[in-house]
């Protein structure tokens, strides 16, 4: 069966089934690119006073596991004395005939992942042939149609209810992808996944058994500080970082529905998740990949749970404790 094709349904908006998925919830080069920067200022009140957007070359692509890259830029934000930065991160899975694109990328950061993909075709990958925004939010799907342009014989999969709004000239490349599917890239089968913790309903993970590799989305969300050389890194390289504190500034910013939920079980199911699929690798949107699930995972549920509890100005509190003098 050719790579990518659909397998057992006979639709091609419907691919293979995954028994993990199905069962509920189963190091690095440097890109060139120019360089930007601007900045504007927030009137709502406890936001960040600023922030100021940095475009550039920095410590990707980044091989993760075999066939998976991350690539992307960050975004720095200046919250009273402090400036963390939050990864804007996109993944890129190769198989020995196609590659995938998890995520599309900062819009602002194009001219970098452009020119980052443009290193890795250059390199040897296969052929763009699949694009997969998470969900339908700039920061994840914002590049999608220059994407679309960039890859003409590329197609959209996931939950693209919406898309053909947007895209009307690509109507005709958008490919559902359902919870439990399966695209073949070739040698490389990846999982649709559901989405445990999402920031919107359409919302779709992704696992990739041959990296053993978990793409999470908002998922797994946490800051690190600017001016520490922490852009570029993983969790684990980090071992000083307060993870708890800065997942819970995403709990309380980005996330704030946590707030009015009870979040045990999707705790719980977070943990069956990663009990019965065989992960090393977290690869999130707006974390920093996470390579030993067993240490961080923890520290990432503390942050849940502190944010769920802390007030806004607790937490920000505990952002400038635990901030290194030069940031």
């Amino acid at each position: 069966m050719p790579p990518g094709r659909v397998r057992g349904r006979g639709k091609p908006s419907r691919l293979a089934r995954s028994a993990c998925a199905a069962n509920g919830v189963r190091p690095g080069q440097t890109a060139p690119g120019p360089r930007h920067k601007r900045s504007f200022t927030s009137n709502i009140p406890g936001r960040p006073t600023s922030v100021s957007i940095i475009m550039g070359p920095g410590k990707l692509p980044r091989e993760l596991a075999p066939g998976v890259t991350w690539i992307g830029n960050c975004i720095a934000v200046q919250h009273g004395p402090v400036w963390i930065h939050s990864n804007s991160a996109l993944y890129v899975i190769s198989g020995s005939k196609e590659t995938l694109l998890y995520d599309t990328g900062h819009p602002k950061d194009w001219e970098v992942i452009e020119a980052q993909l443009d290193g890795l075709l250059a390199g040897g990958i296969a052929p763009v042939h699949h694009l997969f925004p998470s969900h339908v939010e700039p920061v994840h799907a914002g590049n999608l149609g220059r994407l679309m342009e960039r890859f003409p014989d590329a197609l959209v999969r996931g939950d693209v209810r919406d898309y053909h709004l947007v895209y009307p000239e690509f109507a005709d490349r958008l490919v559902s992808a359902e919870v439990g599917d399966q695209i073949d890239l070739g040698g490389r089968t990846i999982e649709v996944m559901k989405a445990v913790f999402h920031d919107s309903l359409t919302t779709r993970w992704l696992y990739d058994p041959v990296g053993r590799t978990l793409f999470t989305s908002d998922g797994f969300a946490y800051l690190h500080y600017h001016g520490q050389h922490q852009c570029g890194r993983t969790a684990e390289e980090m071992p000083d970082l307060p993870v708890k504190e800065l997942t819970g500034f995403y709990g309380e910013f980005a996330f704030y529905w946590t707030r009015f939920v009870d979040i045990e079980p999707h705790i719980a199911e977070l943990e069956r998740l990663l009990a019965r699929c065989d992960i090393a690798v977290i690869a999130p949107g707006h974390g920093s990949p996470i390579l030993d699930p067993a240490a961080t995972f923890p520290k990432i549920v503390d942050g849940m749970r502190f944010a769920r509890g802390a007030s806004r100005a607790e937490i920000v509190s505990a952002l400038v404790e635990h901030a290194p003098r030069n940031v």
